[in-house]
């Protein structure tokens, strides 16, 4: 092809025709010129095409983490009701006396159980800050997921660490109480000497103390699992766009 428009330039000239030549020489360099952009607009348009499949399956990571999270959440709350109903037995049986051994050995070990650690994925947050914020098109979506990622969730994280603080004691009360051994539904706790144990002051405040951490874990879950589901509307909007 370059020969052949080198060879009409050559005719162009041979046969004197310069002004033909001329305008012939800057037709050429429009199409060269016309060319390259045609080439550069194709190149950007791939390289658009590359970072929406690069957006799309980073955003498609971020909705199955906050789904799972969500159902992480939920069966948390679920537990902590079962639990707290296992307290409510052992608060019930101190305040009306009802000193029974067998009946109240399946509930201790639910009313200690501590329910604050949880694992919530953020795997593809986390990929999504390696690769760039500016991956992520929308800018509104953008801030709203640093916000929830960066401010939210690790609130929520700050809240759940209450029921850590006194982590320690409450087990060395338990080990000091308690004989532990292993059933079909887990572990019973039987306490050395019941009717002791349903007058000690510490105990009877543990129990509460715990109950009380159990009901406010389960309000801030809930309360997470509404914004998560927040995001991931705003996410599956932005995908189906």
């Amino acid at each position: 092809m370059i020969k052949f428009f080198r060879k009409i330039r050559q005719n162009l000239l041979s046969e004197g025709k310069t002004g033909k030549y001329f305008k012939y020489a800057i037709g050429e360099v429009v199409l060269v010129v016309i060319g390259i952009l045609i080439a550069l607009q194709i190149n950007n348009w791939n390289e658009g095409q590359k970072r929406k499949a690069l957006e799309k399956n980073m955003l498609v990571n971020l909705v199955e983490n906050l789904e799972q999270n969500c159902d992480r959440l939920k069966s948390r709350v679920q537990s902590i009701s079962y639990y707290r109903k296992s307290g409510a037995v052992i608060i019930s049986a101190i305040e009306n006396k009802l000193i029974v051994q067998d009946s109240l050995d399946s509930y201790f070990h639910a009313a200690f159980m501590n329910t604050s650690s949880i694992q919530l994925s953020e795997t593809g947050y986390n990929i999504i800050k390696n690769k760039g914020f500016e991956i992520i098109g929308n800018q509104a979506l953008k801030k709203e997921i640093m916000i929830f990622f960066e401010e939210t969730q690790p609130h929520l994280k700050t809240n759940l660490s209450w029921g850590t603080l006194d982590k320690a004691d409450r087990e060395k009360f338990i080990d000091k109480n308690f004989v532990q051994f292993p059933n079909e539904n887990g572990i019973t706790y039987k306490p050395f000497d019941l009717e002791s144990l349903l007058s000690n002051h510490y105990f009877i405040a543990l129990v509460r103390k715990t109950d009380l951490q159990r009901s406010w874990f389960s309000i801030i879950m809930e309360k997470h699992v509404k914004e998560s589901q927040r995001m991931l509307d705003m996410i599956k909007i932005e995908l189906n766009k």
